[in-house]
């Protein structure tokens, strides 16, 4: 559809970048945009979240990520950021910067955050698996503006979520990288698998990046074969709910005997036989039961579907045979019939009788 406008009484005027919208219309949320309005039309130099909120309706957690989102488009500059604690302010970073004339005081309602230094990838061992480092705004925003490949990282998850990254997300990233030790390629590789399958939260992406180190995965070909790992195993997972009509995901250990059964080397041609096998024998699906079947292929190296028809149509024959030779008789059924008519045992009773 096509409008035709007209602009009057707009009243005051205030400056919008244009790279707002060539850059950011498509990737920002609706939430960072207001955000980025009401700060502009400000003509103020100290911006309180509180008072932002009250005018949005926006969390404050939100307004401090799109303060910080928009501070490292380098739409405006943070100089300095406060704390507010029972009307009290405390200064947390200080610095300045003669090259722009916008200054934003970021206040947020909450305790101070104790901020670690992020540590040098070449440093990290499994020891130190469990440590977690912080960051403030200010670190993340000097961290983007200093390392352009982190800044690169932010903007291609942004493209990968289709949308703007949260602050806490932005934190667990840069730990990834800087703590943790994985290439940027690898966290992107991660994230994206996240996203096909619909679990791309920071905590999930966390989950499997630090199981991932406890087990010493880290470089990006290590990283490349477990994510193809775990991309066979989800398709296997999404076929098997649809062959044995369940009505829910997986349960964890409903997932560990699929994975056991790719691990085995079994195909899903193989899985739905012994699910058949299962429903034919106990005339319902279980788990435990199809998990013994394809137990035993695999102590007999049966994997292929021509190989289990071979060894049940083997196994049948013998069957068989053993059943023909259980009814066998050990005599000859003529010649006992001619023996009874012939021989006749004696009674001592009748016997008796005659010689009386």
């Amino acid at each position: 559809m096509k409008y035709k406008i007209e602009r009057k009484n707009w009243g005051q005027f205030f400056t919008v970048p244009c790279k707002v919208v060539s850059k950011h219309i498509k990737l920002c949320s609706g939430d960072f945009l207001k955000v980025l309005l009401f700060i502009l039309s400000s003509d103020k130099n100290e911006i309180v979240t509180e008072d932002i909120s009250a005018a949005t309706g926006i969390s404050t957690d939100i307004i401090d990520d799109a303060i910080v989102y928009w501070s490292q488009a380098e739409i405006f500059s943070v100089l300095n950021v406060t704390v507010l604690k029972n009307t009290e302010t405390k200064p947390i970073h200080n610095s300045t910067n003669s090259n722009t004339s916008d200054e934003v005081t970021a206040l947020k309602n909450t305790e101070k955050v104790s901020v670690l230094p992020a540590e040098n990838p070449a440093k990290n061992s499994l020891e130190k698996k469990s440590s977690h480092a912080k960051y403030s705004s200010k670190d993340i925003s000097d961290i983007v503006n200093s390392q352009k490949e982190i800044k690169e990282m932010f903007s291609q998850l942004e493209v990968i979520l289709k949308r703007s990254l949260r602050f806490s997300e932005q934190c667990g990233y840069i730990n990834l990288v800087e703590n943790y030790g994985f290439p940027v390629a690898s966290v992107l590789m991660l994230v994206q698998y996240c996203e096909d399958i619909g679990k791309s939260s920071i905590r999930y992406v966390e989950s499997i990046a630090e199981s991932w180190f406890e087990q010493d995965i880290t470089s990006y070909r290590q990283v490349e074969a477990e994510i193809i790992k775990l991309m066979k195993s989800h398709k296997i997972e999404n076929k098997v709910v649809k062959i044995f009509g369940l009505a829910t995901n997986p349960t964890k250990k409903q997932k560990e005997y699929i994975s056991s059964w790719t691990e085995l080397g079994f195909d899903i041609d193989m899985i739905q036989l012994a699910y058949e096998k299962c429903v034919d024998q106990i005339n319902k699906l279980s788990f435990p039961y199809i998990n013994k079947i394809i137990t035993s292929w695999a102590n007999n190296k049966i994997f292929t579907v021509d190989e289990v028809n071979i060894h049940d149509s083997k196994a049948k024959k013998n069957n068989s045979k053993k059943k023909g030779k259980e009814k066998e008789h050990s005599y000859d059924l003529d010649e006992f019939y001619e023996f009874t008519l012939n021989h006749v045992p004696k009674i001592k009773g009748k016997d008796k009788l005659n010689n009386e």
